[in-house]
């Protein structure tokens, strides 16, 4: 909160010159008037620097949360704690951009929203403006500007207050033709025609024996120990897991100035495809080359199934900026160890040129299943690569995604 700033003065000057004539002349019409000018500076002066006294103001967004495009309210709670009323109060409140006051008729302000009442003593008033987000990102709101005055109207005195109010914005969601094609399901259903097969090198722990299980599968420490048969239980070999690899780098040089619109999308359709995945009840997470437009760091989301680390996931997409930290290929291949076995890899790129698709067989080689979507199609060598490793392909065009409506 900064300090009070007065604006305006009382004409104190010409108070003392009356005072001064009426002493001189000692005429009755210039005593009365010396006498209310007097009482009218002592009114300005105590009701001026009492204006903003015990005033306390607080913000609050709802949602904290919302998609692109939806409509969230800014709560503005004003509590006069004296006993005094005041004649007037004006607040104020600094929207960033990307955030616009909503219903708003063409040709008004919409980087603000604000509102004049009178407070009584003792009064609470909360006020209500509806706010837009046209587009996703993290913002912050505020600061809060409180403007009153004394009873007379000669000062005014302003006040900012600095709120720690945040909203985050996800991307919009995308409508898609087809969203039972193979290509577009994140879990890969399809792929699978075996199940999910034990890796016996992933010892999980043991269960009772069952009719049909192999002989040589008997733990026969713990059968011993528990005096009955049990049966080793293994890490499947293949997982349903969806780890998004997502490349904002619109070409091959990630240095070079990006495309706004080709960011948008593949980060539109990322948020999208997690969705999905969560919905299936699958784990997600998240790695990108991307900047976070507030940390100025690579984030990244680790492997979760619920609704808190979808959000997580969201809140990275929605915080996101359109410059690369490093290439796609190497913060990809750099994490190849962090990486659980039998993961589904989404690849989601503005472009697939040849070292991306090389580290995309890279990936493949250790153990995963790869789905890579790019907005424009890859060159003719970088698809047959793909295509001899059972890398699953297809095209991000925008003829097929578009924000829904």
């Amino acid at each position: 909160m900064r300090l009070d700033r007065p604006i305006g003065a009382f004409p104190g000057v010409a108070a003392l010159v009356l005072v001064g004539l009426a002493a001189f002349t000692r005429a009755p019409a210039l005593i009365v008037a010396a006498a209310g000018a007097v009482v009218a500076w002592i009114v300005v002066e105590l009701t001026g620097r009492l204006a903003l006294t015990g005033v306390e103001a607080s913000v609050e967004v709802e949602p904290v949360r919302l998609v692109a495009g939806e409509t969230m309210t800014a709560i503005i709670t004003v509590t006069n704690r004296k006993p005094l009323p005041m004649p007037w109060l004006e607040l104020r409140l600094a929207l960033p951009e990307g955030i616009e006051a909503a219903g708003v008729p063409a040709g008004s302000p919409r980087q603000h929203v604000g509102a004049g009442f009178a407070p009584r003593g003792h009064e609470r008033a909360v006020l209500r403006f509806p706010l837009v987000a046209p587009q996703r990102g993290a913002y912050s709101i505020g600061p809060l500007r409180l403007r009153a005055g004394d009873w007379l109207g000669f000062t005014q005195v302003e006040r900012s207050v600095d709120v720690d109010v945040q909203a985050v914005v996800y991307p919009a969601p995308l409508s898609v033709r087809d969203r039972h094609r193979p290509s577009l399901r994140p879990i890969a259903e399809t792929a699978v025609r075996r199940g999910l097969l034990p890796d016996p090198l992933r010892f999980r722990g043991v269960r009772e024996h069952r009719a049909g299980d192999p002989r040589k599968e008997i733990h026969w420490k713990a059968s011993a120990r528990l005096r009955e048969l049990h049966t080793k239980v293994y890490e499947p070999a293949t997982s349903l897991d969806a780890i998004f690899l997502l490349n904002v780098a619109s070409y091959e040089q990630f240095w070079v100035q990006a495309d706004p619109d080709a960011t948008e999308i593949v980060i539109s359709a990322t948020a999208e495809l997690a969705r999905l995945a969560a919905e299936a009840g699958r784990q997600v997470g998240l790695v990108t080359n991307g900047l976070d437009n507030l940390t100025h760091e690579r984030p990244r989301s680790a492997l979760g199934r619920g609704p808190r680390p979808l959000r997580r996931t969201l809140d990275i997409l929605a915080r996101l900026g359109p410059y690369a930290a490093a290439s796609p290929e190497a913060v990809f291949l750099r994490e190849r160890g962090r990486l659980p076995w039998g993961a589904t890899l989404i690849v989601v790129t503005p472009r697939l040129g040849p070292a991306l698709a090389a580290a995309c067989v890279s990936l493949r080689r250790s153990g995963h299943r790869i789905l890579a979507l790019s907005i424009t199609p890859p060159e003719p060598a970088a698809a047959g690569l793909l295509r001899q490793h059972d890398v699953t392909l297809d095209a991000l065009g925008t003829d097929r995604y578009r924000a829904a409506g």
